[in-house]
């Protein structure tokens, strides 16, 4: 029993170190500034759904304790056996989720550092692009009503719609495009437009 308890204990605390560290990383997201929230939140989810199996391994752990409390001297051979199986079977599977717990932990920390790296390699890109978003729009209102504009229009429109989805992060991953490759080409796109858009000019 006490072999048991403890090893009940150490699983919670990692499970608790384990969604601190979850949350660490969901606090990343969502802030517009082209992490890749939707991909990063699936992986989330899958591993948030530990939390189902630690929540009926504990409330089976409990009840287990409360029959192996209420047996008394009296009780059958049979049943203080099964009982005591039950709690040697509960030590090993802790342990084996302790590990994995170590290692999910592990994988979170590694992510939230690689996030964060990434958060200071898109800014400076990000901030350019939309600088030079906010220049294409202007330049297009301000050229005069010739043949070929309103096509750039609509093509800068949907280049907009591309780089807000890139901020908030739903761009389906690629993993042959880095997220600073989807800005790059955002960006590449905005000046290929802004050219034509002075062809249109003169």
């Amino acid at each position: 029993m006490r072999a048991a308890r403890e090893a009940q204990l150490r699983l919670r605390q990692g499970f608790e170190r384990f969604d601190e560290v979850r949350g660490d990383v969901e606090s990343l997201l969502g802030q517009g500034d082209g992490l890749p929230a939707k991909a990063v939140r699936a992986q989330l989810e899958e591993a948030g759904e530990l939390w189902s199996w630690f929540h009926e391994s504990t409330a089976l752990y409990e009840r287990m304790r409360g029959l192996w409390s209420d047996l008394d001297s009296g009780a059958d051979l049979e049943a203080v056996t099964a009982a005591s199986e039950y709690f040697s079977e509960h030590c090993d599977h802790c342990a084996s989720h302790v590990a994995e717990l170590d290692g999910a932990i592990n994988s979170f920390l590694e992510l939230r550092s690689k996030l964060v790296e990434l958060r200071e390699k898109v800014a400076p890109i990000r901030e350019r692009t939309h600088t030079s978003l906010a220049a294409a729009r202007s330049e297009l209102e301000h050229a005069a009503s010739v043949q070929g504009k309103f096509a750039l229009t609509a093509r800068l429109n949907a280049v907009s719609d591309r780089l807000g989805d890139l901020d908030a992060g739903s761009v389906e991953p690629d993993p042959h495009r880095k997220v600073t490759d989807w800005y790059r080409d955002v960006e590449t796109e905005i000046a290929e437009i802004r050219d034509a858009t002075l062809r249109l000019v003169h």
